[in-house]
């Protein structure tokens, strides 16, 4: 069984400031500007990271003849990147702070796409049911807006972590090597 996970949003742990809610959230508070590339009307499949964690509990407590050899897509539902910004945008402008949307050149490679969880809700009887507007209001009340650093904290960015990393894996092999 393979489960086939949207685009993730929500508060957690470690967060993740590279997702598109999450991304404009962080810019959001940080910046007051949401940027739209190419208008932002590209599409994505968008699940809440707890929808995601119920998910797994509930394919892995099914029987086996209903998800082996399966693939199963794990989404609340299809959003435009710009409907998510106005999502954000209003959300954050209630707490009395403003927030611009700028539209950007599309980039060269621009991915829109949309997915069902239809066999999910079917063969399983799993919905995900938190939606963005929850998971925005969740994170902007765990997020400690003055904690700017946090906010741009490479852990919370794969990419930037796994450079990080990258970087201090010679000098940690170094550093052993010496002892």
């Amino acid at each position: 069984m393979i489960l086939r996970n949207g685009t993730v949003y929500g508060h957690s742990q470690r967060m993740r400031f590279d997702l598109v809610v999450n991304t404009f959230v962080k810019d959001a508070l940080l910046r007051g500007t949401l940027s739209l590339h190419g208008g932002g009307w590209m599409w994505r499949p968008l699940v809440d990271v707890q929808d995601v964690a119920d998910a797994m509990v509930v394919a892995l407590e099914a029987p086996a003849e209903l998800v082996r050899g399966e693939v199963f897509n794990v989404l609340h539902s299809n959003y435009q990147i710009r409907e998510l910004a106005m999502l954000v945008a209003g959300s954050v402008q209630l707490l009395g702070r403003p927030v611009t949307l700028r539209e950007e050149p599309a980039p060269r490679l621009t991915r829109d796409y949309e997915c069902s969880n239809t066999k999910l809700a079917s063969r399983l009887g799993f919905q995900p049911s938190r939606s963005v507007v929850e998971a925005i209001t969740g994170m902007l009340s765990a997020i400690d807006v003055e904690d700017r650093m946090m906010l741009s904290d490479p852990r919370f960015y794969n990419i930037r972590w796994l450079e990080l990393l990258s970087e201090l894996t010679p000098q940690i092999d170094h550093f052993k090597a010496a002892l």
